[in-house]
Parts: C-alpha cells; sequence; structure tokens
C-alpha cells in the first residue's frame, strides 16, 4: 500500500497517523513546532525547475540508507501485520484520495491474497476518470497473471465504489452505475449498447436499433444523463492537483540518472527519548500497553518509509537505464519495456514493480511524465531490416508525421505504413489505423474534408 502511494499522499497520510501517534513526527523541528501555541503555516513543497532538490539515498543524506544496500531490510515482526490497514480506516473518507479508497475497500472485501494483490496493481492502472482502458490480454502479458484470476479480480474490482469504476468504456461505466443501483433494465441495456447514436443526437435511428418507441425514449434518457461518466472526478483534486514529482532525472558524465525528489519525500523520525522519558512514569497496565504500541508502530512505519524510498530509487534507476534515448531524444525513442524486464534485473516481482511505478511523476529535462508511461510494449519486428519499437514510439512518430503534413494531401494510413516503413518499422496499415485512432485523429478524408471547410470559410471572410 505505502508503494502504491506517492510522495503527496504518503505525507497526507502520515499527517492524520501523526495526529495520533505522540512519537512520530517528520524531524525534530516538526515535533518541535507541534508544541508552540502559536500554529504556523506550512507551504507546500516545490520543486525548483532549474536547481532541484534531489536525494540519492547516500549514507549522508536525511534518509540515512545507504545507495550501495538498495534496499533495507526491515523486520515486521513486532508489528501488527494489520496497522497499516487500521492507519487508513481512520481518515474520513472525504480525505481520501481514490486510491486511498480504493485500497481501504480491497482491504475489506477482497479476502483471497492473490486477488487483492493483483486488485492493488490494477488500482494503478486506472486513468483520471477511473476506467481502466486496458485489455485483458495486455494486463495479463504485463503483469504476468492468468486470465482467470483476472477475470475474478476485476468482477470484484468493479462492484467498489465509487459506482463506474474499473469500466472499460463509457457505456460500461453508465451500466455499472445502474446495475448497483439495482436500476439496469433491458431497455437501458439497448440504449447503451448504442450510445454512439446518442452521442450523435440520431433520437431516431437510436430508438430503432434498440427497438424502443421514441416516446419511451426520454424517461431512458434522463436517468441515464443522471449518471457519473466520470467516477473518479470526486477524488481528482486529491490526487491530481498537486503535480509534484517523486523522481527527478537529471544528466550526469554516465548518462541520465534517477533520484528521488528531496523536496516531497516525507522524513519520519521516531522520538525515542520521549518514549523512554515516559516509561519511566508510573502508568497503567492499559496505558503503557497503549503507549508501547504507539512507539511500535511509529518504528515500523520509518522502516517501511525507508523500504518504500530504497525500492523507488532502485525501480526508477533501472527504468531511466534502459530510457537513456527517451530522455535524450523524446517519446520517439522510448525503447519497448515491459514490467517482467525491470522486475528481473532489479530481483524483485513485477507486482513490485508495478505499485512502485504507479502514479509516481518523474521530472525530465522535457516536462514531468507518468513513470508508467515508459513501460511500452513491442511492435513491429518482421521482415529482414525490421526493427522493434515500442507501441508509445509509434504513437508518437504517427502524431509527428501528421503534425508535419499539407492538411490539403493528407497522408493516408498507407502513405504512413511506407514512411514508417522507410525508418525501418514495418506494421500493417489496421495497426496504423488502430493507433491513428487511439489518438483521436481522424481519418485523411476527414482531416482533407477539414482543411476544404476552413479555406472556404477564410475566403468567405475575405469577401
Amino acid at each position: 500500500q505505502l508503494l502504491l502511494l506517492n510522495n503527496v499522499q504518503l505525507t497526507d497520510m502520515l499527517k492524520r497517523e501523526m495526529e495520533q501517534n505522540p512519537f512520530l513526527a517528520f524531524d525534530e523541528q516538526d515535533y518541535r513546532a507541534r508544541e508552540k501555541t502559536a500554529p504556523k503555516s506550512e507551504a507546500a513543497p516545490t520543486i525548483s525547475d532549474d536547481r532541484p532538490q534531489v536525494v540519492a539515498l547516500s549514507g549522508t543524506s536525511g534518509a540515512g540508507l545507504s545507495d550501495q544496500t538498495e534496499a533495507v531490510q526491515v523486520d515486521f515482526s513486532a508489528a501488527d501485520p494489520t496497522s497499516l490497514t487500521d492507519m487508513s480506516q481512520r481518515a474520513d473518507r472525504s480525505a481520501l484520495s481514490l486510491t486511498g479508497h480504493l485500497l481501504q475497500q480491497i482491504g475489506e472485501e477482497i479476502r483471497d491474497a492473490d486477488r487483492a494483490a493483483l486488485a492493488a496493481d490494477l488500482v494503478g492502472w486506472l486513468d483520471d476518470d477511473g476506467y481502466l482502458r486496458e485489455s485483458d490480454a495486455e494486463i495479463c502479458a504485463t503483469l504476468h497473471v492468468p486470465e482467470p484470476l483476472l477475470r475474478e479480480t476485476l468482477s470484484q474490482c468493479r462492484g467498489l465504489t465509487p459506482a463506474g469504476v474499473f469500466a472499460r468504456d463509457l457505456a460500461d461505466c453508465l451500466r455499472l452505475q445502474l446495475q448497483a443501483a439495482d436500476a439496469l433494465s433491458a431497455a437501458h441495456a439497448a440504449v447503451l449498447d448504442n450510445l454512439d447514436l446518442l452521442g450523435k443526437g440520431d433520437i431516431a435511428a437510436l430508438a430503432a436499433k434498440a427497438q424502443i418507441s421514441e416516446a419511451d425514449l426520454p424517461p431512458l434518457l434522463s436517468s441515464i444523463r443522471a449518471l457519473d461518466p466520470r467516477p473518479a472526478a470526486a477524488f481528482g483534486e486529491d490526487d491530481h492537483s498537486v503535480a509534484t514529482p517523486d523522481i527527478v532525472v537529471l544528466e550526469g558524465d554516465a548518462g541520465w540518472q534517477a533520484y528521488l525528489n528531496e523536496a516531497s519525500l516525507p522524513r519520519v523520525l521516531v522520538l525515542e527519548r520521549d518514549w523512554e522519558e515516559m516509561a519511566t512514569r508510573k502508568m497503567t497496565d492499559k496505558e503503557r500497553a497503549f503507549m508501547k504500541a504507539n512507539v511500535q508502530s511509529a518504528r515500523w512505519l520509518r522502516k517501511a518509509t525507508q523500504q518504500r524510498a530504497a525500492t523507488l530509487l532502485r525501480v526508477s534507476r533501472a527504468i531511466v537505464a534502459h530510457q537513456q534515448g527517451f530522455f535524450e531524444q523524446g517519446m520517439m525513442a522510448l525503447e519497448p519495456m515491459v514490467l517482467r524486464e525491470i522486475a528481473e534485473e532489479v530481483e524483485l516481482h513485477e507486482s513490485t514493480v508495478s505499485r512502485s511505478s504507479a502514479g509516481k511523476l518523474v521530472q525530465t529535462a522535457n516536462g514531468v511524465f507518468a513513470l508508467k508511461d515508459l513501460f511500452s510494449s513491442a511492435v513491429g519486428g518482421a521482415g529482414d531490416n525490421a526493427k522493434t519499437v515500442s507501441s508509445a514510439a509509434i504513437k508518437a512518430r504517427i502524431l509527428h508525421l501528421i503534425g508535419a503534413e499539407n492538411p490539403r494531401a493528407a497522408l493516408s494510413d498507407e502513405a504512413l505504413v511506407d514512411m514508417l516503413a522507410e525508418q525501418g518499422i514495418v506494421l500493417a496499415r489496421r495497426t496504423i489505423a488502430k493507433y491513428r485512432i487511439a489518438l483521436n485523429i481522424p481519418s485523411s478524408a476527414q482531416r482533407r474534408r477539414a482543411a476544404k471547410i476552413a479555406d472556404a470559410a477564410k475566403k468567405s471572410v475575405g469577401n
């Protein structure tokens, strides 16, 4: 759960825990400041564009870890295994991010360990609207899980709140919400199966396709329009309003290197001297047990956050090492890379790599990117001279070629096939069409038609 949280979410969780635990603080200064009667406003951590504050987990850094160790050996034997779930339950639901809200439900409702672990991974795949856009085949290939396990897990995840999360598209999202309200009728299902006609405003065609009279459509459409097409939007401010990078990538003599962003990385302090002082006082057995539980919880959180930091640095450095071309030349140079490759290199489970990259932002010389976006499946490779390229790089190349075209002589999918083949990327026309549609780029005929309309409009204004 800690790995899934980004630095901002982790800080919020720790703040809530510090309100409950007298032996936990971010650092000595923070603890002493809390003792003062006049509270001081605290500015949100920021990162400078030209001189980012970073930490490499060297022996002299505030995190207190050795960069050579790469993984901190954490003894969880003294910790209550449910302590993190208990902590998340202390927070009011309105204060939780979507990630925290879903993880809390997963911990409460999915008892099977394998399904719960996979469900936690899938949370990191959700987009800003709460949709799971990737196909079952892509998820299984990336996470290396069997399809039956994925189907069983998704069946439970799609019953979580807010209703509509884990939907694959808009119609699926609205269908899940109607199911949750026990209001999905055959008529509703027929309308949702032809949602594209509703989007076009073609009510007559919608009624004919759905085999419903036009007179019966208004109440159905009214109930559908009352649904929420973006079930994750209510949580958006917690998750995305603060675009603070978790990782900073800088160029050095040995190429591009990843560092943890010290400006947003919380540092946990256990107030051991306070515990030692209080332990000498007279108190009841119940009070002593309460104090001991709190100090053990504080120690566990300190070790767990250190383990999280070490793992995040280890994974991000392996990712950056694989994607040197991307940091040098941009998205068109992104190399094919899947979770399994990084997991084998850093000797961690694929699910650990998935959690480490989910929801994390990386600041580069060319802007801020999602760490997960640096993973991409391999495409191409057919033929003697063909080379394998990442699907994200192909999309970037298609965008570049179409962006540079003459709109009055728009490039057809066949032309794009030929141009990419000249670059050594051999793809079928239907593959190019699939990527073009995914990028919301109209066909060449539609682009030419739009250019003619624009020209006609300019002439009309000129006249």
